[in-house]
């Protein structure tokens, strides 16, 4: 059964997209509550339906949760009417993270497209909180326009004081964007790539999430050291009800997060 949270905050990314922040009311379950970075929550407005959304937030801060969030439907559009003080459900969370604990050592590299950010950018705050745990981290991003960006404030203080590279690029320029143009893939000619000690990170649409893998794959990156956060329609959370059957995994219970290697031979299927 869903919790109700209460949405504290609310704040507009750009035209389509909001971060809300949440609190679980009841203090037992706001207590026991844990998450890693990269799964998600299903979100529930009464009356309306639910809806799974990746969590957002600092995970060194678990009492309080973000979720950024694209209105595209009902339920995104009923949690945009609800506004802030008002109260929606939780339930999670759910699927599986990004790993922490394989790259201890290693350099990491992100790539998000889009709102592809909001998975990965619990990464980022563990990775700033622990750089000592890897070598070099850098993230590329990449967006339609300036303007579409999320967490655009915090992407320009990453970059001046986090101690990872930071690289964003939109496919159209305007206002006053002096900063590289084109697809997120073309940053990888500016990035030196140690293969065998490097693990990426890869989220965003299905055709950022195939060409950067690929890349990264002839870039002779080891399969096992690839992992991609998929999207699909999630309804249970359990891999129960199949509607995010991804061949023979689900994507709310074997994934979100999947390793490239375990994935390997559907994921160029578009049937799939």
């Amino acid at each position: 059964m869903p919790v109700p949270v209460r949405i504290l905050d609310m704040k507009d990314e750009n035209f389509n997209t909001f971060t809300i922040r949440l609190r679980i009311e009841d203090e037992a379950a706001r207590s026991a509550y844990r998450w890693a970075p990269g799964q998600f929550n299903m979100l529930y407005v009464p009356g309306v339906g639910e809806a799974a959304i990746s969590i957002s937030s600092d995970p060194d801060k678990p009492t309080e949760l973000e979720h950024t969030i694209r209105v595209v439907g009902s339920v995104t559009r009923a949690i945009k009417r609800t506004g802030t003080g008002g109260m929606i459900g939780l339930r999670g969370p759910f699927g599986t993270s990004w790993p922490i604990e394989g790259i201890k050592g290693k350099n990491v590299v992100m790539v998000a497209g889009g709102i592809g950010l909001a998975p990965i950018r619990p990464m980022v705050y563990w990775l700033i909180r622990h750089r000592e745990h890897c070598k070099r981290v850098i993230l590329l991003y990449g967006c339609r326009s300036p303007e579409d960006r999320v967490f655009a404030s915090e992407l320009e203080e990453w970059e001046l004081k986090s101690g990872l590279d930071i690289l964003v690029t939109v496919d159209n320029a305007t206002g006053n964007w002096t900063g590289p143009v084109g697809v997120v893939t073309q940053l990888l000619k500016r990035v030196r790539v140690d293969a065998e000690h490097t693990t990426v990170m890869v989220c965003g649409p299905k055709v950022l999430n195939r060409a950067a893998s690929w890349q990264f794959l002839q870039l002779h990156v080891p399969p096992e050291q690839v992992y991609v956060s998929l999207e699909r329609n999630m309804n249970c959370g359990f891999g129960q009800c199949g509607h995010c059957q991804y061949g023979a995994k689900f994507v709310c219970r074997d994934g979100p997060v999947f390793r490239f290697a375990d994935i390997a031979h559907i994921f160029a299927k578009e049937e799939i």
